[in-house]
């Protein structure tokens, strides 16, 4: 089962910043094999991701990008 982390809504405060959210969704998620992550493109730098992603273990395996919105599908690093 995929675990779907949306970060399109901005939160208030400093721990509401989609960045820092991404980083405590990923560690929650680090038992899981599959992560859909779903993020505004002016939010979350791709490469920023990518650091995240390597952190807790997950390697990306699908972007998708829309005008808006980048859609990324990471698989746990085995």
């Amino acid at each position: 089962m995929t675990h779907v982390i949306d970060l399109r809504e901005r939160k208030p405060g400093c721990t509401g910043h989609p960045v820092v959210r991404l980083n405590l969704e990923l560690k929650k998620a680090m038992d899981k094999k599959l992560v859909k992550i779903i993020a505004n493109k002016e939010d979350i730098p791709k490469k920023a991701l990518t650091l995240a992603l390597k952190r807790y273990g997950f390697e990306l395996a699908e972007v998708n990008e829309t005008d808006n919105d980048l859609q990324i599908l990471a698989k746990k690093i085995t």
